[in-house]
């Protein structure tokens, strides 16, 4: 928005939350202009006013505002929140305000806002809700989560307002690890790390006025929890009040932002919530956000859910470890075993973020370990004695690239050990002490295609089990930056060919495969499922795979969701890659887990083959063309209007003009012509002046052209289109790409009068059984699977979908039984006329009738595969592959014959 559109709809807001003839300062406030003097408000001024308050305006559910001295604002904000008049009427929003400062507070959700008085205007989305405007707030979001992550996104902006040089690139990681210390410290006066509000209390006391030296104290305290208590001579004597921390977290050069009022006062806020109530597993997630000032929006934008790490987690090794537990449940030396198995499995995430993968991997083990412990016990009939985890910090690493993230990691799971240490002290009343810390996760802030990553995860050792799971960034090729098609080429260049079309995760699977080959090793990564699609089936995998690795688990397409406003769903796959074995294989599909005796790249119980283009039909399917491909401008294409116009100035015109139809048009009965002219009437046709106009521009068109073909070969010819395919009496038009929600890909037929555009293949004068193919089921799955998406709709392709589709030996009796059913499709979509493809094929609007006639057609076919209707996709796919596998190995001999000869 511009500053005069920011400006108009602060305005209209201010206007509807504040009457500007009643309340002078409240209407002021809201659009940034101050009055002279506070002193224009008065109890009772006006009878709307509720306010019993000195000073006070409260405006029945919309706000109360009091004006304080200086230095009081905090105090006006506590005495508004107490009085019985907020109480009663419930404002959205409270205010106070010396004139210099301004301090509101969202009653319903304790969020904060602290800024200078001039700066008011900049910040009119919080007070909305006194228009009656309420933000959106996702399901599954924890108040105190938010109330905390925004508290830490102001003092982060505050600090980088009044520490310039703390936002350069040299000293922003000081910044960050600042925020992860302070992070640290608040969290644990609140959980019994600390003595309660030791910190709070301490820093408070010391910080001098209005925070004025609060980084002085602060330092002071990090240097004290960074030293034993017999090395702290040279600091105050109220820094002996903290215990040793180490660790890790305070090591290093101690450095603090200065403070003001504004950053002061959200440091006072931070330290009033209660910390335990955070949610532990978001919590890395929700640090994250306060560094990225772009990607505030939601709370769940960083944030992967449990049941997401569970899909990856679990059958890499969870189930298995679960296995092993109920195997040896009532033997305490077995059981023994699997608790010094437990000690010796590493988990790597190589693209960590704040570490939510390596947190709840932490967790699910140290929760095993203590269900074990437990057992045990039980077992013996005694208590195990002092009790200390065999699962070590130590164990977890991770490369994250942005700096912030990485120190997240790294306090996530230091605060992960603690919540697991006070789970382990409930249970069996001792636990290891929480101070000092221990050896945290070997988190590295590094680029993760860059490093070796053996030297962040060593290989392992002896009876060392690593297990790599994440979730590293999709991208593809398009939205690529210069940077990471380097990071792409610094992996693949050499080692795979044509890799410049991957996706960015490609290079995580590729890195992951040559790690664990050959040792105790297994990984599992979640990718958009485009590597498990068209393209890069054949281009990627055999390079991942090799001879001797194989897909232990897979779970198949599913939508893997964030609680992010603006979310959007990815369609992903997770891909679980190991050393070949005789162990089961498991694909999860919809939900369903099926045993598999293998599973191929396209991620389908098959075997291991490749669909690759071909010119000519594997299976004796009629060819299978593009449309016609214009080149011209756009200069011989005319719409509906454009054709009118013509005719009417040359009636004589329609010879040379014919329906052009591409995707658009015969997906959403949109028209559009073309000027179609044969080279015997070239003449003809420039007798008349608008289309000799037109060819002409064609060719100034082409003669501007950077192709040596067009400007060579086309430039004599701009009276046609570059390509020129043409029916004698129909044609099967197929769009090159078809929305994802539709049950059956789009295909009409069309007379020879049609020209097909290059947005659309077609089967020129193919018999009608081909149609019957084309909207199956069994066309749909086998489309979605070799040709790949376009984002998330079906993406056609002729050579990969059509020549590569494999179809039985077809009787005679069986191909007319195919061209009635073809004819049964068409005619009951006329039933429905002017209906287009996209009304009949909405899936919440399709016609019974249609539907069931799709239905017979699919059984039809289906039964000309097996005998009777596939249950499911899934076994749709094995069948088709395995298909395709065999007519691959058949031709093999042929090929090799071929090229002796």
């Amino acid at each position: 928005m511009s500053p005069t559109e920011i400006a108009d709809a602060l305005e209209a807001i201010a206007r509807q939350a504040f009457d500007p003839d009643e309340f002078p300062f409240a209407f002021a406030a809201a659009t940034g202009n101050a009055p002279a003097t506070v002193s224009k408000l008065r109890p009772g001024q006006r009878s709307l006013n509720r306010s019993k308050l000195p000073g006070g305006v409260l405006v029945n559910k919309k706000f109360h505002f009091l004006p304080a001295v200086s230095g009081e604002v905090d105090a006006a904000i506590d005495l508004l929140r107490t009085d019985k008049k907020t109480v009663q009427h419930k404002p959205a929003i409270l205010i106070a305000s010396n004139g210099e400062m301004v301090v509101a507070e969202n009653p319903a959700t304790r969020e904060t806002l602290r800024c200078a008085f001039n700066e008011l205007h900049r910040h009119f989305g919080f007070f909305l809700p006194a228009a009656g405007m309420t933000r959106f707030k996702a399901a599954d979001e924890n108040e105190v989560d938010i109330s905390a992550t925004r508290k830490l996104a102001h003092l982060y902006d505050a600090f980088l307002k009044l520490n310039p040089d703390w936002g350069a690139p040299e000293r922003r990681h000081e910044l960050n690890q600042f925020m992860t210390r302070l992070i640290f410290c608040l969290f644990a006066e609140d959980v019994g790390i600390f003595p309660k509000d030791q910190f709070s209390r301490l820093i408070v006391n010391h910080a001098g006025h209005k925070g004025a030296e609060a980084h002085i104290a602060i330092a002071h305290a990090f240097q004290a929890m960074n030293r034993p208590a017999s090395e702290r001579a040279d600091l105050p004597g109220w820094t002996h009040e903290f215990e040793y921390v180490n660790g890790g977290l305070f090591a290093g050069p101690i450095d603090c932002p200065v403070f003001d009022a504004i950053a002061w006062g959200y440091f006072r806020d931070l330290g009033d919530l209660d910390w335990r109530d955070i949610n532990p597993d978001i919590f890395g997630s929700m640090i994250q956000t306060i560094a990225e000032a772009d990607k505030r929006g939601e709370l769940g934008m960083h944030y992967t859910s449990v049941p997401n790490i569970l899909k990856v987690i679990g059958p890499l090794f969870l189930d298995d470890v679960d296995a092993d537990i109920d195997k040896a449940w009532d033997k305490p030396a077995a059981l023994e075993r699997v608790l010094n198995r437990l000690s010796r499995i590493r988990v790597f995430d190589p693209a960590c973020g704040s570490g939510n993968f390596l947190v709840i991997a932490y967790r699910e083990l140290r929760a095993r370990e203590m269900k074990i412990l437990d057992r045990l016990k039980a077992l013996k009939g005694e208590t195990q004695g002092q009790m200390w985890s065999s699962i070590s910090l130590a164990s977890f690493h991770g490369i994250e690239i942005t700096d912030f993230a990485a120190e997240t990691a790294k306090l996530a799971l230091f605060i992960a050990e603690y919540q697991a240490n006070s789970v382990m002290e409930k249970m069996f009343g001792a636990a290891a002490s929480p101070l000092p810390l221990r050896d945290g996760g070997h988190i590295v802030c590094d680029n993760a295609l860059r490093i070796d990553w053996e030297d962040v995860c060593p290989p392992p050792r002896d009876d060392e089990e690593v297990y790599i799971a994440g979730n590293p960034p999709f991208l593809g090729s398009t939205y690529q930056s210069k940077a990471q098609k380097a990071d792409l080429a610094f992996v693949f260049a050499g080692r795979v060919q044509s890799y410049a079309a991957f996706d960015f995760v490609a290079a995580w699977f590729f890195k992951a495969s040559n790690y664990i080959r050959a040792r105790q090793a297994k990984a599992a990564l979640v990718a958009t499922n485009s590597i498990c699609q068209g393209y890069s089936v054949a281009a990627l995998w055999p390079h991942v795979l090799g001879e001797d690795l194989e897909i232990g688990f897979a779970h198949k397409d599913f939508k893997w969701r964030n609680n992010a406003k603006s979310n959007a769903a990815v369609v992903c796959s997770i891909i679980g890659v190991r050393n070949r074995s005789g162990a089961p294989k498991r694909l999860i599909v919809g939900g369903t887990d099926f045993a598999a005796a293998n599973i191929n790249g396209y991620l389908v119980n098959s075997p291991d083959v490749s669909v690759e283009g071909t010119r000519k039909g594997f299976f004796g399917l009629p060819s299978m063309d593009y449309g016609n491909k214009p080149v011209e401008g756009g200069h011989l294409i005319l719409s509906a209007e454009e054709k009118d116009q013509l005719l009417a100035e040359a009636p004589s015109a329609s010879k040379f003009i014919r329906p052009f139809m591409g995707s658009k048009e015969v997906v959403n009965g949109f028209h559009r012509y073309c000027l179609w002219i044969q080279e015997h009437d070239v003449v003809e046709a420039r007798s008349i002046a608008s289309i000799s106009q037109r060819i002409d521009r064609v060719a100034e068109f082409r003669a501007k052209s950077t192709d040596k073909y067009v400007r060579e070969k086309l430039l004599p010819l701009s009276h046609r289109f570059k390509q020129v395919f043409t029916s004698e009496s129909h044609a099967l038009l197929v769009p090159s790409v078809s929305s994802e929600r539709r049950p059956y890909l789009p295909v009409d037929r069309v007379d020879a009068e049609v020209i097909v555009s290059n947005l659309s293949f077609a089967l020129y004068d193919a018999p009608e059984w081909c149609l019957a193919l084309i909207a199956s089921r069994l066309h749909l799955v086998w489309i979605g699977t070799v040709c790949g998406k376009l984002k998330s709709d079906f993406r056609y392709s002729n050579t990969l979908g059509w020549n590569t589709f494999p179809v039985p030996n077809f009787t005679e009796a069986q191909l007319e039984a195919l061209n009635a059913s073809a004819r049964d499709i068409l005619k009951t979509r006329y039933l429905h006329h002017p209906k287009t493809i996209a009304e009949l094929y909405d899936p919440e609007k399709m016609p019974d009738d249609l539907r069931e006639v799709h239905r017979r057609n699919d059984e039809l076919l289906e039964t000309m595969y097996i005998g009777r209707p596939f249950k499911t996709d899934t076994e749709r796919l094995e069948k088709l592959f395995k298909l395709y596998a065999a007519r691959v190995e058949k031709l093999k001999p042929n090929k090799t014959s071929k090229e002796t000869a």
